[in-house]
This record gives C-alpha cells, sequence and structure tokens, in this order.
C-alpha cells in the first residue's frame, strides 16, 4: 500500500531535494462512504432493480449505461476523496485540493514556516465520529492552509508537531556542522597563508 501511495502522490514533491511522504492525512472516511453510497445506490443498484423488474432489452441497454455512470460517479467520488489531502512529509505539509478528475490545486508549507496549528470540532455528528476542520498557519504571511472535516485531527495535529520538531532539531544540528566546518576552513586557510600566526608555547 505505502508503494501505491507513493507513486500516486510522487509529482507532489519535490524531486530534486528527495522529499518523502511520512504519511497522508485524508478526510474522515465516513464522507466518501456517504457520497459514493449515494452514487451506487442511484447508479448501479437502480439500473439493476430496474431490469429485474422489466427485463426487456430497451431496458437493459438503458440499465447498461445507467450503470456505467453509476461506475463512474462512484470513482468520481473515490478520486475526489483521495486526493483531497495533506501529504506529510520530511520537509513539510503539501496540501492537495481536488474537486473531482480535472481541477486542482497544491500548496506546500516547509516546518520551519509553519506559525500555528489549530483544528475545531463543530456539532453532534463529528464530535461524536471525531473528525473536524485543521488549519496551518504559515509565518510572516497572511495565508494558511486547511483540511476540512479530517479524521482525528487532534491526533493530526500531534503527528505534525512532531513531524516539525524533528524536523528544526536535524537542521540545526546540521546548519551548526556546516557552520563549524566553514569555521575550520577559514581558520585553516588564513593559517597557510599566514594571516593568522599561532602562537608557540
Amino acid at each position: 500500500m505505502k508503494k501505491i501511495r507513493d507513486y500516486l502522490f510522487r509529482n507532489y514533491l519535490d524531486s530534486d531535494s528527495n522529499e518523502r511522504i511520512l504519511d497522508v492525512a485524508h478526510k474522515h472516511i465516513i464522507l466518501l462512504k456517504y457520497t459514493a453510497g449515494k452514487a451506487l445506490l442511484l447508479g448501479i443498484a437502480a439500473p439493476i432493480f430496474l431490469y429485474i423488474l422489466f427485463p426487456f432489452r430497451q431496458i437493459a441497454v438503458l440499465s447498461i449505461v445507467w450503470g456505467i455512470v453509476g461506475i463512474i460517479g462512484v470513482i468520481y467520488h473515490f478520486v475526489d476523496w483521495y486526493f483531497d489531502a495533506w501529504l506529510i512529509t520530511d520537509q513539510g505539509i503539501v496540501s492537495i485540493k481536488r474537486n473531482g478528475f480535472f481541477d486542482m490545486t497544491t500548496q506546500k508549507v516547509d516546518y520551519h514556516l509553519i506559525e500555528d496549528i489549530s483544528y475545531t470540532i463543530k456539532g453532534f455528528t463529528r464530535t461524536m465520529l471525531n473528525f473536524g476542520d485543521i488549519t496551518i498557519d504559515r509565518m510572516s504571511a497572511n495565508t494558511s492552509v486547511m483540511l476540512c472535516d479530517a479524521a482525528n485531527p487532534k491526533k493530526l495535529e500531534r503527528k505534525i508537531n512532531a513531524y516539525r520538531d524533528k524536523f528544526v532539531t536535524e537542521r540545526s544540528v546540521r546548519d551548526h556542522e556546516q557552520l563549524k566546518g566553514m569555521l575550520s576552513e577559514m581558520i585553516a586557510y588564513h593559517t597557510v597563508s599566514g594571516k593568522i600566526r599561532l602562537k608557540k608555547d
């Protein structure tokens, strides 16, 4: 499943920096079951039932066409749900908003640019099923990214904060090591060129 996920979302990553997907956050599965269930009932079950009641040739053709449209509707709702997601990578969050097959918007927020993460759960159904809206505010900018109806937003918030803390810590260590290396090279260069003289005991 992980390989399939990485393959499907590969075009949303920064290939130059070898960005990796750590996790994917979707809307609650109940939303897919509701929308796809309606398409399944009205688009597939209904024409089959119609043909059972009226087993005529014309009705059969109508039922087949109707069923094909129903299958496309189920696929449409699945694609809309699956690709309307947040990619949690080792470098930041990639927000994907998809509306059908041909309407898509992406936005990325690097971990070091995240100012705040918040979530809201409103209503009886959302509280019982534990899903709500989660928002990331971008630092030094009046923009934010939101995943509506995210499953378990509190757990998702903790997960993103953990990945962000790990990224910031590792980046600080890397920057510190690079700075030490640059200073060592500068001192070595000036020592060799005679601009810095080391004291002898």
